[in-house]
């Protein structure tokens, strides 16, 4: 694949997946949560994705999120990735971050075919996803 297409496939999920990122800056915390109680809700949305499911992906997300991750876009994240993650992939929790009144988890996301990794972003607030990114 040349650089050009990479590129553009990358810039295109950056577009994709941004829309739907919570935009956070430095504001009051909540108290540090480490546990990785998102990591099933996570598989299930990366499951989601290799098995080409919206309703699956977005069944824990809020109205917004639920309403914004159009099938199109979803479409786009299962061509971007499907196929990758057919191949097999690994998940590896790294760390949360307090941002605003929300709870960032963040995750390693590294494929068996051994080309890029991703870190994928998982914004929470009371128990609910607000925005999912992976770059």
């Amino acid at each position: 694949m040349s650089l050009a297409r990479t590129c553009t496939r990358s810039m295109v999920l950056t577009m994709v997946l941004t829309a739907f990122a919570v935009v956070i800056t430095s504001g009051t915390g909540l108290a540090l949560d480490p546990s990785h109680q998102y990591d099933a809700t996570l598989n299930q949305m990366l499951d989601a994705v290799h098995s080409g499911s919206r309703d699956q992906f977005i069944e824990h997300g809020d109205d917004r999120f639920k309403n914004g991750f159009s099938e199109k876009m979803f479409g786009q994240l299962v061509q971007l990735f499907g196929q990758r993650m057919r191949q097999g992939y690994d998940v590896t929790f790294l760390t949360t971050l307090r941002q605003q009144d929300y709870m960032v988890y963040i995750w390693k996301l590294a494929f068996k075919d051994g080309k890029d990794d991703y870190i994928i972003r998982l914004a929470v607030k009371d128990g609910i996803i607000r925005g999912f990114v992976i770059r």
